[in-house]
């Protein structure tokens, strides 16, 4: 057995252990969560780019030897559909704590935040025979949903990944 299916055993025995790690429903379950959460583990331990779709072609890749190390009966993997619908019932807080204790690693609470960066064009900024008008770039804050921080620019001369990109590396 390779080193890390061995440490990904005990992170497997921890995770079926945990106490208020799964939120869901229990009628209805076709897939052990622990198996779900060890397969994502290991996915962006090997450097995967944190895209579900990147995460479950690993974990469907490496299903069979991943059961084979857990000693479990090999069913079918989950699929890219309901992956994100059962990593949503877990409660992140507890998996923080395992994965903490796990790995020893533990994230401080501004490294656990998520923003999403868009642009759009302002309407009514375009002026006569321009293609472009001006256009806001504007930071949003996952856990509240309220705009972090917001920065304009002009269309016609500059663009919105050059400005996200300033943006990102100024604002912090």
């Amino acid at each position: 057995m390779q080193p890390c299916f061995e440490q990904s055993r005990s992170l497997f025995v921890q995770l079926q252990q945990a106490e208020g790690l799964d939120l869901r429903d229990k009628r209805g379950q076709r897939h052990e969560l622990a198996v779900v959460l060890v397969g994502v583990t290991l996915a962006l331990l090997s450097k995967r780019d944190g895209y579900l779709s990147s995460l479950h072609r690993h974990m469907v890749s490496h299903y069979a030897p991943l059961m084979a190390a857990l000693g479990s009966a090999p069913k079918k993997a989950i699929s890219r559909a309901q992956l994100p619908r059962v990593l949503e019932q877990v409660a992140v807080a507890v998996f923080d704590e395992l994965i903490a204790a796990h790995f020893g690693v533990a994230l401080q609470e501004r490294e656990k935040r998520w923003f999403a960066v868009d642009g759009k064009e302002l309407k009514g900024s375009l002026g006569r025979g321009a293609s472009r008008g001006a256009a806001v770039v504007r930071a949003i804050a996952h856990d509240g949903h309220h705009c972090q921080s917001q920065v304009y620019y002009e269309g016609q001369r500059e663009s919105e990944m050059v400005t996200t990109q300033q943006f990102l590396a100024t604002s912090g």
